[in-house]
């Protein structure tokens, strides 16, 4: 495929740019995306993949927009209140670029929504808010052969990790007991930029893995806001998990 006048001057910052060019601007315009929640960080996760090109994007989250998603879900705004999110944020993105490309899953992510809908995406970003459901994400990701860009926040701090399978740790190797997640607690506590930050993050890795350049897959990317530092932990794969 070749690049529209449009796209060479909407991409212009982009392409002229010695990793992208040209051509790599046109593997963005070919790669397909899965992003699983479209919240606080699927929602800058969604803006700038829509921005710097991707070519389709999957758009899966069930919830509707609260009151209280509004200091940090950037995508909306007072009127989208009830609304579902997958829909409101497929109408940004669209209303960011119409030549975009969408699938709107308005359902939870479960194994079978996994197993049947992950094969057909190039990567999938994980923007969900617990742990039993990236797992669910890993396991079928694994299984697939795709690469998961993993992210988490809380308060002031975040994390970031990209699986790929048979080359690194996935997250059963970070976690390789599991997560006991607490029932009917609180929503946890979020200062509004973080997930932004961390989202932001996510979008370049997807960005990298496409473009062929490096990504953080031989260890977890820790983000602490309070003092503006980042810090990685290297992890090895386990011999025993599902991702060897």
């Amino acid at each position: 495929m070749e690049l529209t006048k449009e796209q060479q001057e909407i991409y212009s910052r982009q392409i002229m740019m010695q990793e992208i060019g040209e051509e790599g601007q046109k593997k963005l315009a070919a790669a397909s995306v899965l992003v699983v929640g479209c919240g606080g960080l699927g929602a800058p996760v969604i803006y700038y993949l829509t921005a710097m090109g991707i070519g389709h994007l999957g758009l899966c989250d069930k919830d509707c927009v609260a009151l209280s998603n509004l200091n940090r879900q950037v995508l909306f705004a007072m009127e989208d209140i009830g609304s579902s999110k997958a829909i409101k944020a497929n109408e940004r993105a669209k209303a960011l670029n119409p030549g975009l490309v969408t699938t709107v899953y308005n359902e939870n992510m479960d194994a079978s929504l996994a197993e049947k809908i992950i094969p057909e995406y190039d990567i999938v970003v994980d923007c969900l808010d617990n742990f039993s459901t990236r797992f669910i994400l890993n396991d079928a990701c694994i299984k697939a052969k795709k690469p998961l860009v993993h992210a988490g926040v809380g308060a002031f701090y975040g994390q970031l990790m990209t699986v790929i399978p048979g080359e690194g740790p996935c997250l059963r190797c970070l976690f390789p007991r599991g997560i006991k997640e607490k029932q009917n607690s609180k929503p946890p506590a979020v200062m509004g930029p973080t997930p932004g930050v961390i989202g932001t993050m996510q979008a370049l890795e997807v960005a990298k893995h496409v473009l062929g350049l490096q990504v953080c897959s031989d260890g977890l990317m820790t983000y602490n806001g309070l003092e503006l530092c980042i810090e990685k932990v290297e992890i090895s794969p386990s011999s025993s998990c599902i991702c060897r």
